[in-house]
């Protein structure tokens, strides 16, 4: 309970003065997906303005905006978060962000000498002396913004197994830049999340069940230098995660250096703990090639338990335009220290390589490929008891290939594959699968679309197939049904799955600036049948 308060209060104390007269635009900016983690999908805009925590990303599938990422972390020009509704999201597919933009009033303040008029366009003050000269003066603008959702999500059976449930989430994101006019800026994102035949004990202590994501102060010193304090995450070192500390970064042109002190949060409920110390820099650099850019960045990280090294590693990722319609993007992790039945050593070892490549000549035609291989991470104090045992850290490979045509007007075509290896495996994992869409059916303005995946694996073979239906309804409403049936045998036993669902969703911006989502999803497997009920409602300010 006392964590929750000290939240709050911190949250709140700084947000008196902060106001804005401003007009209300909707528009809609494309971003790319450059990375994917085993928890974030990392997305690049040419600038974030306007996007806030706890946003929604979507995705265009025949026309329709389907739900995709949750925001939880922002930079400049890249945004992380993290999946929803199941999508299968790969790099250089593109995401829609909806920006509510707030376009401020023009405000003109008259004085005999000097004149001074605030310009929207320059977010400045052009003054001019008494001998008609004039100088502009960079001044800060104030704004702020933020989100506030609840979301009801009821699970139903009809199998005393598995017992209905209702559970509860509530998210609130907030923005505050140059609060006041000054160089002081807070960012926050938090959630607060219970079953609701627990509140009594939840109710008892409140700070269980919340999680702060992000909640820290940035002074800006001049244009080059930013300083942050409390739990920020840094999309340059986004695999780093957040940290509980204090942040610095120095840029020189095209290049910036960074220090980063602090803690990472417990494992379990995100709370503080200093005993989880790491400290590390980075250094980077971002160049613009013609009509292309490309950017690298590479940082030297240590992180302790107790104070004790429980990981020492580098990080480095790389990104390219230079090529026509060519994006490359490359990361890789190198881990520096082993600590094997109490014996150290400072040995070099590949943790994880990631690269993928897209090529797109033409909106009609795209073709990417990756390739993933990783093992998997060991904090050597964290989990010592564990790794004691481990003589061999087990590698996974995987490669997947992906191609979307669309060969005539309205029709759109999407093929991918997928193979993976792990040694221990009896026989590699393979995938394939494609779908094929019409948009807005003439007379209609369905737009159907039907896809089937493979999936062979050592333990494991089947299929999914679906039909999905969307249309907009008056331009207020976007219907979405989808028909599934899935079909697994398991080599392991004489079982089979065969499934059968179907989900509806329906979302309107009619009561704007709120936006409502009612979801349905219905599973049917003789005996048994469950159902899913999400309810959410959003707000911006």
């Amino acid at each position: 309970m006392n964590r929750l308060i000290i939240y709050i209060a911190l949250l709140f104390i700084v947000l008196s003065g902060i106001a804005n007269a401003t007009t209300i635009e909707k528009v809609e900016r494309t971003g790319t997906i450059t990375y994917r983690s085993s928890q974030n999908v990392y997305v690049k805009f040419e600038t974030t303005e306007g996007i806030i925590v706890g946003d929604t990303l979507y995705q265009k599938i025949e026309n329709s905006l389907t739900p995709a990422v949750i925001v939880r972390f922002i930079s400049t020009k890249s945004v992380a978060g993290e999946t929803i509704n199941g999508l299968n999201l790969n790099v250089d597919d593109k995401l829609i962000a909806i920006i509510i933009r707030e376009i401020p009033d023009v405000v003109i303040k008259e004085d005999k000498t000097p004149d001074i008029t605030i310009s929207p366009l320059n977010s400045g003050v052009i003054k001019s002396d008494s001998s008609g000269n004039y100088s502009s003066i960079k001044e800060r603008q104030s704004s702020l913004r933020g989100r506030f959702s609840v979301q009801s999500y009821s699970s139903i059976s009809n199998s005393n197994y598995f017992p209905d449930n209702q559970r509860w989430r509530y998210t609130f994101s907030l923005n505050a830049n140059n609060i006041g006019g000054s160089s002081l800026s807070l960012s926050n994102y938090m959630s607060f999340a219970y079953r609701a035949d627990q509140w009594s004990t939840i109710s008892n202590n409140l700070g269980q069940s919340l999680r702060v994501y992000d909640l820290a102060l940035n002074y800006k010193i001049g244009e080059s230098t930013s300083l942050w304090a409390g739990r920020y995450l840094n999309l340059k070192i986004s695999n780093i995660s957040s940290v509980d500390g204090i942040q610095f970064e120095q840029s020189f042109d095209e290049n910036y250096v960074g220090v980063v002190a602090g803690s990472r949060p417990n494992f379990t409920d995100l709370g503080f703990n200093l005993k989880l110390f790491e400290y590390g820099v980075y250094i980077g650099r971002d160049d613009s090639i013609g009509s292309g850019y490309m950017s690298n960045t590479l940082a030297a990280f240590e992180q302790t338990n107790d104070f004790k090294t429980d990981r020492r590693f580098l990080y480095f990722q790389h990104s390219n335009s230079i090529l026509p319609d060519i994006n490359l993007f490359v990361s890789s992790e190198m881990d520096l220290f082993k600590k094997i039945s109490g014996v150290k050593k400072n040995e070099f070892q590949l943790t994880s390589l990631f690269a993928s490549i897209r090529y797109s000549p033409v909106n009609a035609f795209s073709l990417s490929l990756s390739y993933d291989e990783r093992k998997n991470v060991i904090y050597y104090e964290t989990f010592k008891n564990f790794i004691d045992s481990v003589f061999e850290n087990e590698t996974r490979r995987g490669i997947n290939l992906r191609m979307n045509v669309k060969p005539v007007r309205n029709v759109f075509v999407g093929l991918n594959g997928g193979y993976r290896y792990q040694k221990g495996d009896l026989k590699p994992a393979r995938n394939f699968g494609g779908y094929l869409s019409y948009s807005q059916l003439p007379l209609v303005g369905i737009t159907p679309t039907v896809s089937y995946d493979k999936l062979i694996t050592s333990y494991i073979e089947g299929g999914v197939a679906g039909v999905r239906l969307t249309r907009d309804i008056c331009n207020y409403f976007d219907l979405s049904v989808y028909f599934r049936n899935t079909q697994y045998k398991f080599y392991s036993s004489i079982a089979s799955l065969n499934q059968n669902s179907v989900s509806v969703d329906l979302s309107t911006f009619l009561f704007n600036p709120a936006f409502l989502t009612i979801s349905y999803e219905g599973i049917f497997e003789n005996p048994l049948t469950t159902g899913r009920i999400l309810l959410d409602l959003t707000t911006r300010f």
